[in-house]
């Protein structure tokens, strides 16, 4: 098939499933599996007659090794899958590069010349992925570069420089081109040494950077220094490191823009474990991660021009990020066991360095730390995802239990503040627990009412929709969605309003009228009753929250001085507040069962839960005796039920269960079939039949239904990717 790479003319390609690095064929089958359908990108190749060779074997004709090496200029998925090896202890010829959810989609994007920043947990591959990357590209993929090195330290850097070494010492001879001969047949070498590397034929240079002493330093760090592509690594710990940014960005982007015009890689790469925020370089580092685009599995799917306009939506950032926990990334928990051991059992560093989590906890913390911990041990990874308009993601946690209970969403609006992200939280009336949620660093207020039209009229017919009317940005989202179908979706109070003033005598008459009032104020006493709601669930409902965001957010949020809980400096709420939106409705909404259909019932709490377990593990509990109670009861039932399949002249029950079902569906047919009938359906059951098609309560994927299928802890079930259209064509019916 014939495909097209950015910076590279169209050619046929080939897809190498007999490779013998396992790691690689995982990734295409985890693709596939999750139905993206771009999956096979990593298996690139381009000479089919690579395809049964070894390109390390010592007897390969010159020919084939021609063929490699050309096969290694254009195709770096094929030096990485086939070429590379990696230094390893006691093993002289290295071990194979091994491909994971991160490193894969930091290597897609490094391709793209996409600035790229990357959190992994402690020894996952996460920085031999990057020299391998730079390995490649200062052996093969350009000319007359220069690569920067920084680091937390001047030592760090210089190591990195040795791991590239080590890397390029293990590659085969006729691919190493660490030296040239001149025309005397003298052999000339390259520039190297600890802190330089030079590449003798391509004229490519690796150059690490010292660490700065102090500001002064830090300013004139990398000023004028024009180098195209630089590694950052560790981030979160590099002294200065907002200062050392903001002064070498300008050579930077002078040098990036001549390699583009050249056709040549240009770009950042940072990678980090999570920081301290209680340092300015670890709020500097969370503060990048905050601002860029989140990267999604989806972007696979998507065109380079695609992917940049989703970039270039975010104003505050060009940088994409990218995030995954050890699980994600194949990891066992034995894995994890393992190396809390090596690590001595030191859980703030295991909490930061392994399990991702920036220490963000404030020393006013509304929570305890063993409500916030035990919050975090009930967190589930996403179930699925989907994607609107080639552009936004949704994550879905689990499904919505039954049509019969109205999903609940709740909207907090940017106020357009730096790191401020609107955001979207589902949760089942049924179970009041997080079903779904989005959140988005960029988008603007008229494509927030677009996500929220798509998802209502396309998935949850019957939902309701509470937006925070903010500083306006809330307020412009409700009066987009007034003017559509799903106007009747939308939360809203009746209040007094005063709608005349006149002046009798010396006193003044206000005349007020009851007013339908959609979406919520964040005033004070509607705010005192979020936190009242907060506190509620956090301290009887941990079970439900299970969005890592929500926690992220938990953990920031503080007890100011006038006694307001509000997110730290560091920090930010708006998930929490979009979650505590969609709560209100359950909570405080007026009449929610005559305007919305929702069925208020008892919830269990996290007490209750523990109870239960309680009572079964109570040895004096005659649990026995119970069970063989509900055997006896259940086998009776059988029986009795086998002895009415079974009479002479009777309908089997099962078949007298389909007779009754056809009845009552006939007779619904019959009823919609009048206007007076589907009337009284629409008010029973607060819907409209013609927006649907007479089809009832129908939500197409299979995404938001029947949540009891043993999906709900299954991280790697099947992705949807939803292509609605354009943002355009939408806003025309809108």
């Amino acid at each position: 098939m014939a495909v097209q790479y950015q910076n590279t003319i169209e050619r046929v390609v080939y897809y190498h499933h007999s490779t013998k690095n396992r790691s690689f064929i995982d990734m295409y089958e985890y693709l596939r599996d999750k139905g993206i359908k771009s999956c096979e990108f990593m298996l690139l190749l381009l000479d089919p007659d690579l395809a049964r060779i070894d390109p390390r074997d010592p007897n390969l004709p010159s020919q084939m090794k021609v063929k490699v090496l050309r096969e290694c200029m254009y195709n770096p998925w094929y030096f990485l899958r086939e070429i590379c090896r990696i230094p390893d202890d006691g093993n002289p010829r290295g071990v194979p590069f091994k491909l994971h959810r991160g490193n894969m989609a930091m290597l897609f994007c490094l391709m793209q010349n996409i600035n790229t920043s990357v959190i992994l947990p402690r020894q996952t591959g996460k920085t031999q992925s990057a020299l391998s990357w730079y390995m490649y590209l200062f052996n093969f993929g350009t000319n007359s570069a220069e690569i920067s090195f920084l680091n937390k330290k001047f030592e760090d850097s210089k190591l990195n420089l040795t791991r590239i070494k080590a890397i390029r010492d293990l590659l085969p001879s006729y691919l190493k081109m660490d030296q040239v001969f001149a025309m005397d047949g003298s052999k000339l070498k390259g520039k190297n040494s600890v802190e330089t590397l030079q590449h003798p034929i391509n004229n490519n240079r690796i150059r690490t950077v010292p660490s700065a002493r102090d500001v002064t330093s830090a300013a004139s760090l990398m000023r004028g220094r024009t180098t195209s592509i630089i590694y950052i690594d560790e981030w979160s710990f590099i002294k200065h490191n907002k200062i050392i940014y903001l002064n070498m960005v300008p050579a930077w982007n002078t040098a990036a823009r001549n390699a583009k015009a050249n056709n040549k890689p240009y770009g950042m790469l940072i990678t980090t474990t999570p920081g301290i925020l209680t340092t300015d370089e670890g709020m500097y580092a969370y503060g990048t991660r905050e601002m860029a685009t989140k990267f999604s599995e989806h972007w696979y799917d998507l065109t380079y021009g695609q992917i940049m306009d989703i970039i270039n939506s975010n104003g505050n950032s060009n940088f994409v990020h990218i995030e995954y926990n050890y699980q994600q990334l194949g990891y066992s928990e034995e894995w994890f066991r393992d190396l809390c051991i090596n690590m001595q059992k030191n859980w703030p560093e295991i909490r930061r360095e392994v399990l991702l989590e920036w220490s963000n906890a404030t020393e006013n913390s509304p929570f305890s730390k063993e409500d916030l911990d035990t919050i975090r041990g009930l967190l589930r990874a996403p179930i699925s995802s989907f994607m609107l308009f080639n552009k936004y993601t949704i994550n879905v946690y689990e499904k919505i239990v039954s049509n019969k209970y109205p999903p609940l969403i709740g909207i907090d609006v940017a106020g357009g503040y730096m790191r401020d992200s609107s955001a979207i939280t589902i949760i089942d009336s049924y179970s009041t627990r997080v079903t779904a949620e989005f959140n988005c660093n960029y988008i603007s207020t008229q494509d927030l009412a677009a996500v929220v039209y798509e998802i209502v009229s396309k998935w949850m017919p019957n939902a309701v929709v509470n937006i925070e009317r903010n500083g306006g940005y809330g307020a412009s989202v409700i009066a987009k969605l007034l003017t559509t179908s799903i106007k009747k979706n939308l939360f809203y109070t009746i209040k007094d309003r005063v709608v005349e003033e006149r002046i009798d005598g010396a006193h003044i008459v206000k005349k007020t009228q009851k007013t339908k009032v959609y979406g919520s104020d964040s005033s004070h006493g509607e705010r005192e009753q979020l936190m009242e709601i907060l506190r509620e669930r956090v301290a009887y409902h941990k079970d439900k929250i299970i969005s890592k965001t929500i926690y992220d957010e938990l953990c920031g949020l503080e007890v100011k001085k006038n006694g307001r809980i509000e997110h730290s400096a560091n920090t930010h709420d708006d998930q929490v507040f979009s979650w505590l939106w969609a709560l209100h409705i359950w909570y405080n909404g007026s009449d929610v069962l005559n305007n919305w259909g929702i069925q208020k019932r008892v919830l269990r709490t996290d007490a209750d839960l523990e109870e239960a377990v309680l009572e079964i593990n109570d040895p004096k509990s005659d649990i026995l005796s119970d069970v063989n109670l509900d055997i006896q009861q259940t086998e009776m039932v059988d029986e009795q039920l086998k002895m009415l399949d079974n009479a002479p002249g009777k309908l089997m029950y099962r078949d007298w269960m389909k007779k009754v079902q056809e009845e009552d569906d006939r007779a619904l047919q019959k009823i919609l079939s009048t206007k007076q009938g589907r009337e009284a359906y629409e008010r029973k059951y607060h819907t409209k039949l013609e927006d649907q098609g007479f089809a009832i309560n129908q939500i197409p994927m299979d995404i938001f239904t029947s949540f009891n299928d043993g999906m709900l802890n299954d991280p790697d079930s099947v992705i949807t990717n939803v292509d609605m259209g354009n943002l355009s064509s939408l806003w025309a019916k809108l």
